[in-house]
């Protein structure tokens, strides 16, 4: 579990430094109150167990459902601003921007049916 923890933390660092290059082409600035993007994510990506930061970005482009853990953790730890940080800054990647019509309501809906289950623990 810790492997793939140390994978998931490196995926965040090379999402972040791709996300910004990416913006900086574009000419996009970060969030204003977020100076520090980068770092901003990565703290972002480590707020949920290793399992459920693959279980969530899985969800955003296959079909498969977010565990009630992991919904949790994702309301109560993670919380609305990083989880659409994570979610803009994954679709600004290459391999994902052509899916991110699709991928961004599925991230959606996965916040909302996280939050109803997160209201009833």
């Amino acid at each position: 579990m810790a492997k793939f923890n140390n994978i998931f933390v490196m995926v965040a660092l090379i999402l972040s430094s791709e996300v910004v290059a990416s913006l900086a082409q574009k000419k996009i600035s970060p969030p204003k109150h977020v100076p520090w993007y980068p770092l901003h994510l990565l703290h972002c990506a480590r707020r949920v167990e290793d399992e459920c930061g693959k279980e969530i970005f899985l969800g955003m482009f296959e079909k498969l459902p977010v565990s009630k853990k992991c919904c949790v953790q994702l309301i109560k730890k993670m919380g609305k601003t990083c989880h659409d940080d994570l979610d803009k800054a994954i679709i600004h990647l290459p391999e994902y921007s052509s899916r991110a019509s699709k991928a961004i309501p599925k991230g959606n809906r996965i916040w909302h049916k996280c939050a109803l289950v997160a209201r009833h623990i």
